[in-house]
Formats: C-alpha cells, structure tokens, sequence
C-alpha cells in the first residue's frame, strides 16, 4: 500500500464540531505546505442516498478548480470516505461533513462524522462486495489517517492534485 498513514487522539480542549472549524484551520492534522484553502464543504445526512451526492459535489468542485487530472481518483476517494462515515456515523438523524481543500499542489479530502469506530486495513476477500474501502483509500492517496476528538472523527487523505507551477499556487 502506497502513503502515510497517522491516527492521532486529541485533548478535548481541541475538539470543535466539524462544521465550525475555519478554512485556515481546517483540520486537526496539519497539511504540508501552504496555509490550506476550503474549496467546498458539504453537511449530508448519515445515508446511503448521501454517497452519489457527496461524488457529484467532489466532482463539480475538482473541476472547477482546475484538478481534472485527479478528479477520477478524487471522486473514488470521496465514495470511500463518505461510505466509512455512514456505516460508523450513528443513528437516524446523523450528519456527517465532506470537505475539499487545497495546501500548494495537495488536495485533501475530509470526511467528519461523530462514530467512534476507526478505519483499519483488513484482509481483501475478492468474493466480498464490501471491505475494500480503506484499502482503495490507502493505495489512490500520497496520504491518509483518522483525527480523532470529543466531537466523533475525522477520516482524510490527500493526493498532489495540481502541478508544481507555481502561477497556480493558491
């Protein structure tokens, strides 16, 4: 499997709900390089119907900010993520969060949800219709891990999905 993988628990006095956080705070994690920039940001019910949704926005905004090289990938990694989070996210009623955002040439894609359940590798059964989720996730991303805090967790991965030009930096 390709990338990083870090699983980090925070100090209550860290955890902000998901959906408050600032842009330049983006996450609990630290991106590297350049201070990170919200492309979109998405609250959707803990439901299946939710994971073509959350596709199609991480789509529409890749492709409005010029990672159509990536997009492909992006929208894969956004299935995935969005798929863990309404299997882990509670019960009826549960929100959970997706946000897109760009540090330099990485993209970074979050997925908040308030389940305690971590992602971990398992076995791949290839006679299995599910389970290869956060296999997916570990061999498309550079980078990936969970952010843990009172508030439930955040799962993340990033791809370098915009060339080392520098006219291009945000």
């Amino acid at each position: 499997m390709s990338g990083e993988h870090r699983t980090i628990e925070l100090p209550s006095t860290l955890a902000t709900p998901h959906h408050s956080v600032p842009a330049h705070a983006h996450g609990l994690t630290t991106m590297e390089g350049p201070d990170p920039v919200l492309l979109g940001e998405l609250t959707l019910p803990a439901e299946r119907a939710s994971v073509p949704r959350a596709r199609a926005f991480g789509r529409a905004v890749l492709g409005s900010v010029g990672a159509e090289r990536v997009r492909d990938d992006a929208e894969v990694l956004v299935s995935e993520l969005v798929t863990g989070a309404v299997r882990q996210a509670g019960g009826p009623g549960s929100l959970l969060g997706l946000r897109l955002l760009r540090a330099g040439t990485r993209l970074r894609i979050e997925v908040h949800d308030r389940g305690a359940a971590l992602p971990h590798d398992r076995p791949v059964d290839l006679m299995e219709e599910t389970g290869r989720g956060w296999f997916l996730v570990a061999a498309l991303a550079d980078r990936h891990g969970t952010d843990l805090a009172a508030s439930g967790k955040t799962v993340w991965c990033e791809l370098d999905g915009w060339p080392h030009d520098e006219r291009h930096a945000h």
